[in-house]
């Protein structure tokens, strides 16, 4: 989206709270920050497995010694053993906070593992885009404590509209967004528009009698050749937008579940198919940003065709894609068989990514066993015993000891290529704050700090300086002062021969649009020092600092951030200024 650093030249610092200007000695925004670096030719390979039992219960309790893993046939000895269960339990209770005032501390124990809500209005229909909006809010409005959800829409276009929280009723309200962004998928014909079509090509079939005659066949090619051609456009889009959600969470960490709300499936058959390499690249993708799919059939309750054999006869051979073939090589989609290949893709997309595929009709029940399947896992690591890379794929194979539970987990992954391995030791090293700032992700606690956001009084004059980095940003626009203070057991902070403790931080802070587009931003990497008459408020209290920004009006989310260098520890919070209560005198 951008880079702090190209973005933002010659920043210096802001002024901080009289009476306790701890924060001091602004680095230059070009001056990199010392640090180590390794880098390893292993690679360590996460798998996150879900064990259920006859009943479609996740079963907790197994050991490291209850799993063998074996890559391409051959053992692998595991490095890594971890259980994941779904949190239960609210966080120790706080006193109410003051008016505009916000922690990025949290009300429950949020879960590890978060959740995407893909509502897919290019390839659903829009009748059953509103039955499943219906749904999600049922659901929601009995959403689990610490369940952290983010909901996204596919139109021509991905679009976020709420970052990932645990608020319902925020959830409930973004839900509720989708009705004004429910759109026609491409290739869907009203009922008038499909009769008078119809109507118009039996009279065709009808006339076509002729010796020579030939203008419904060709009408019949041009129109399969549109179909082919559209459902091409429509799965490319599809396979890019699943690439963005899986960069857009990896820098989450642990698993994420993708909820996908679709009604006619992108689909294939190798080796007509001609995207095989978007498909493999938009699996790998996926994988290493440890996203399983769990596709829901929009339409509800679909029986795979009778005729064509069960799940388990075809799926191997199928690779969810752009065109289905006919008999007669026609290359369009046949109405009939349809159903039975979204069926099979569903599978396939669940299986290769450790996920699971819904055919019912209860999608509020369907949601929830699959955001509670999602939340009880357990990670398992290992080191290859094959170092060489030349970007092959390796099968992977999870067993138990005890064969009477079933496994999901990724089927695969993909070698990196010499290329892209030179590629990689080659690349700077990335501000670690960077992938935690983009709009509507989750707050990140490892830091932790409140802040208190309300309107500068007085308003600047129109030609003041601007408070923000975008030299672009256009009147009229409010301007917020936003009241920091640090937790400081997050932070490193060594005291000198002087007595003085110093230490160094990085601050940023971005103001969004709902779609998420970046309107104004501010970046500082500066060092801290704090006097001995100051660290009883510094421990106490948190270290205090503050910035202004300026905002243009409209749906604007404020999100903020701030990295301590010396412990590798984050904290971000993110608010919609709508939210802040202006005083009235």
């Amino acid at each position: 989206m951008f880079g702090f650093r190209s973005l933002l030249p010659g920043l210096a610092l802001l002024a901080f709270s009289a009476g306790a200007t701890i924060a001091q000695d602004a680095a230059s925004p070009g001056a990199e920050v010392p640090a180590a670096t390794l880098r390893l030719n292993a690679r360590s390979v996460l798998v996150d497995v879900v064990v259920m039992d006859k009943e479609g219960h996740a079963v907790p309790g197994l050991t490291r010694d209850d799993f063998q893993i074996t890559e391409n046939g051959k053992p692998q000895a595991i490095d890594y053993f971890e259980q994941h269960l779904a949190a239960s339990g609210a966080a120790p209770t706080a006193p109410p906070l003051p008016p505009n005032t916000f922690t990025n501390v949290p009300a429950t124990v949020p879960n590890e593992a978060v959740n995407v809500l893909l509502m897919d209005a290019l390839n659903t229909s829009v009748t059953d885009q509103v039955f499943v909006r219906r749904q999600m809010v049922r659901y929601l409005a009995s959403l689990p404590p610490g369940i952290r959800i983010g909901v996204f829409v596919l139109g021509e276009k991905l679009e976020i509209v709420q970052g990932f929280t645990d608020d319902s009723a925020l959830l409930r309200a973004s839900i509720d967004q989708l009705a004004s962004k429910a759109s026609t998928a491409p290739l869907e014909s009203k009922p008038d528009e499909l009769a008078t079509e119809n109507s118009a090509m039996s009279q065709m079939i009808s006339m076509d009698t002729g010796p020579g005659s030939g203008a419904a066949s060709a009408l019949q090619a041009f129109l399969r050749t549109q179909i082919v051609s559209q459902k091409n456009y429509q799965f490319l889009i599809t396979m890019k937008s699943l690439q963005t959600i899986a960069r857009y969470v990896s820098g989450i960490p642990g698993r994420k579940n993708l909820i996908w709300f679709v009604g006619d499936l992108p689909l294939c058959l190798p080796p007509a198919c001609p995207y095989d390499d978007v498909y493999r690249e938009t699996v790998d993708i996926l994988a290493k940003a440890r996203v399983s799919v769990y596709p829901v059939d929009a339409r509800g309750v679909l029986a795979p065709n009778s005729g064509m054999g069960t799940a388990g006869d075809q799926s191997s051979s199928l690779v969810p894609g752009a065109s289905v073939p006919l008999p007669g090589g026609t290359g369009a989609a046949s109405s009939s068989m349809e159903p039975y290949f979204a069926f099979i893709g569903s599978e396939t997309w669940a299986e290769k990514t450790g996920g699971k595929a819904f055919h019912g009709n209860d999608f509020k029940g369907e949601l929830a066993e699959a955001i509670d399947d999602g939340s009880r896992y357990y990670t398992l690591a290992y080191t290859p015993r094959d170092r060489k890379e030349i970007g092959r794929e390796r099968k992977i194979e999870v067993t138990l000891t005890s064969r009477k539970y079933k496994v999901s987990y990724r089927r695969s992954y993909f070698e990196e290529t010499p290329k892209q391995i030179r590629a990689a030791e080659a690349a700077p090293v990335n501000d670690p704050l960077r992938p935690l700032m983009d709009r509507g992700m989750p707050n990140f606690t490892e830091l932790r700090y409140r802040m208190t956001v309300a309107p500068f009084t007085p308003q600047p004059a129109p030609d003041a300086a601007r408070a923000g980095d975008n030299a672009e940003l256009k009147p009229p626009f409010t301007r917020y002062r936003v009241n920091f203070s640090l937790a400081a057991d997050g932070v490193k902070i060594v005291q000198g021969p002087d007595g003085v403790r110093r230490g160094s931080i990085e601050v940023a802070l971005i103001a969004y649009s709902q779609a998420g587009k970046p309107l104004n931003w501010e970046y500082r990497i500066f060092n801290l020092a704090i006097h001995p008459e100051q660290n009883a408020i510094a421990q106490n209290s948190g270290i205090p600092f503050y910035f202004d920004i300026d905002a243009p009006p409209g749906d604007v989310y404020l999100r903020t951030g701030i990295y301590a260098t010396s412990t590798s520890r984050a904290g971000t919070l993110e608010i919609p200024l709508s939210s802040i209560t202006v005083a009235r005198k």
